[in-house]
């Protein structure tokens, strides 16, 4: 079973699914912490929360982040909850 999540952590899953979905690219740091109106070691510090709670990983060989299947699963049953 995946660690909880803060309302802050949901609220950046958010943020990346719908930007994936609109871009069909992850979200760069600058872009992120546009949004959130916060500075990009920020940014980091939550996406590595992200990482240890086993929602997102790193791409092999690239300086990225990808979405788990337990970041793809929780945004699914939100879909399905907001429905």
């Amino acid at each position: 079973m995946t660690p909880a999540l803060t309302d802050r952590q949901i609220t950046y899953m958010d943020f990346i699914q719908k930007f994936i979905t609109e871009n069909d690219n992850f979200p760069t740091f600058e872009v992120i912490a546009e949004h959130f109106g916060v500075k990009p070691n920020s940014v980091a510090g939550h996406l590595l929360a992200l990482r240890k709670k086993g929602y997102l990983d790193m791409c092999p060989n690239m300086a990225s982040y990808r979405r788990t299947n337990a970041f793809k699963s929780f945004m699914a049953i939100r879909e399905r909850n907001a429905a």
